[in-house]
């Protein structure tokens, strides 16, 4: 029996993200010997070919490494500082939300409902019939299509000639019958053309190959995982206060976004010690779930930023901001006064600051402009064709857990450390920017497991020759399946309290949640640096 490691696999990987021109300063590459891995059970979690496994064990080190030499900047040179990484703890990473609890009920429990403020303006995640667009469809030409409901299923439905709300097809199989006679009377050609007039978010679903041989794929799959780019030179270096406990204590981040990638982010910030403010609106909607998970170290306030008022109040909030991140449709918060550019103008000759973007399809490119979600970056990168065929299907199969959310997350929180490790020792204002798409290509660019590996791992999870998963299982039935057979095998992980989380005291009830990875030796572990506990939009 072939023997695989995962510490070793990890290790590799980490060490392949410094071939990807990662836009670093010379003392990060020095420091890649400050991170230590472990694990307890040497075989991956993560039920799929592809190696998710490695490549959150290995973000998470890239993490610590640059954490380390924050640490130098913040307390000296000389401090004796190490981070430690446990590869099962890293590759549960993107399940949180599938693993965590309020008052003891998991996510999908119908009680969950009473427990969480309803953020789902417009009746997408609490209405089956709109929520089963999001899935992947048969096109008129024998190709497949990924339609998303975004965060409102209307505009979608109606240019597909269906109705806005069917309560005579809510019920799953029912509403996908009657989504699917509507997308095959269209070319997936044609279907892409639609969805890009009507401005919503859908892809067809591409293999590999045809990512790569589209000019979009060429483009981002020549980027590296983060980029980089200084706005301005003459402000000078990030002072740090050493009054504070932790690495990030006093830095100041605005965390303008919704649903997973962008949140996490700053979450992940915040195990830290920054101070993050997230600002949303009750005008506009979100996944009324993720805050549970999602604002853990942070305050959160409700502005409009198309209200004299609340514009008034968010500039005086930028007026001492050290980081902003921006994780909505590309140009949304530039058309209201406050992209990269404008704060230029707005902080000229007074300080600097760190812009960072997150989006689904990155700078630059083709189709840079155009909206996207976790599934859509699935279907276009081939992720989704990778993961149908390891199963034994000829389709695409939607991946277990919102891995390019998770990914493109780790990835933003990284470059923003980055940024601020090059304000600390050079000044000025930087952009960095961040793609789900770009943590896709380069989990695909990792290759699949070996065969006989790939095998134990499906045999385990009981996935060899399986009609539980198909096409038609969307993001909620893949996750579950997944979670409830990593729970079967190893059922001690949530258990961990090494791994998790509880909160008694937040405005949702007790929450559990998954605690910091990265660990931070003589500090111990991050999480000592949350500020606060977790709380609604608004709060």
């Amino acid at each position: 029996m072939a023997l695989y490691s995962t510490i070793e696999a990890s290790k590799k990987v980490l060490l392949s993200t410094f071939d990807q021109d990662l836009p670093v300063l010379p003392e990060i590459r020095e420091l890649v010997d400050s991170v230590e891995f472990s694990t307890d059970s040497a075989e991956p979690l993560i039920p799929i070919v592809l190696k998710a496994h490695e490549s959150f064990a290995a973000l998470k080190g890239l993490e610590g490494i640059i954490a380390v030499a924050l640490c130098k900047k913040r307390f000296g040179e000389d401090t004796k500082v190490k981070a430690s990484v446990n590869c099962n703890h890293a590759a549960l990473f993107p399940a949180m939300s599938f693993l965590s609890t309020v008052d003891g009920i998991p996510k999908w429990g119908s009680e969950m409902k009473n427990k969480i403020m309803d953020t789902d303006l417009n009746h997408v995640y609490n209405n089956i019939y709109r929520r089963m667009l999001t899935n992947i469809y048969r096109t008129k030409d024998g190709g497949f299509y990924h339609l998303h409901a975004s965060l409102n299923a209307t505009p979608t439905l109606e240019a597909l000639g269906l109705p806005p709300y069917d309560e005579g097809k809510n019920e799953k199989k029912v509403a996908q019958r009657e989504i699917e006679a509507s997308t095959q009377q269209y070319t997936s050609e044609d279907l892409d053309k639609m969805i890009r007039n009507i401005k919503q978010a859908g892809s067809p679903c591409l293999t590999r190959a045809e990512f790569l041989a589209s000019s979009h794929g060429k483009h981002i799959s020549s980027r590296p995982l983060f980029e980089l780019s200084q706005l301005e030179s003459t402000s000078p270096a990030l002072m740090l206060s050493l009054e504070g406990p932790n690495i990030l204590s006093g830095v100041k981040i605005l965390d303008l976004s919704r649903v997973i990638a962008g949140p996490v982010i700053s979450r992940t910030l915040a195990e830290y010690g920054a101070q993050v403010l997230r600002v949303t609106s009750h005008n506009l909607p979100d996944q009324s779930y993720y805050a549970v998970d999602f604002n853990f170290g942070k305050r959160t306030i409700d502005l409009d930023l198309k209200s004299s008022e609340g514009r008034q109040a968010f500039e005086k909030l930028l007026e001492d901001v050290d980081v902003i991140v921006d994780g909505y449709r590309p140009g949304a918060i530039a058309k209201l006064g406050y992209g990269p550019d404008e704060l230029l103008k707005r902080f000229s000759g007074k300080r600097g600051f760190i812009y960072v973007k997150e989006s689904c399809y990155g700078d630059g490119g083709e189709w840079s402009d155009r909206p996207g979600w976790q599934q859509i970056a699935d279907s276009v990168t081939g992720v989704s064709w990778a993961n149908g065929r390891a199963l034994g299907l000829e389709e695409p199969v939607a991946p277990p857990f919102p891995l390019a959310d998770f990914g493109a997350g780790e990835l933003g929180c990284i470059a923003t450390l980055n940024a601020l490790h090059h304000r600390l020792t050079k000044g000025g204002s930087y952009y960095t920017s961040v793609s789900l798409v770009k943590y896709n290509d380069w989990l695909m660019s990792l290759g699949s497991y070996p065969e006989e590996i790939w095998r134990r791992i499906a045999s385990a999870h009981g996935l060899e020759h399986s009609q539980k998963l198909s096409r038609q299982s969307n993001f909620d039935d893949v996750g579950l399946a997944a979670i409830a057979s990593i729970n079967r095998l190893h059922p001690h992980l949530w258990k961990d309290p090494d791994f998790t989380q509880v909160a008694t005291n937040t405005p949702f009830g007790t929450v559990k949640t998954q605690s910091p990875i990265v660990k931070i030796d003589p500090f111990k572990t991050a999480s000592n640096g949350w500020l606060n506990v977790t709380r609604p939009a608004g709060y």
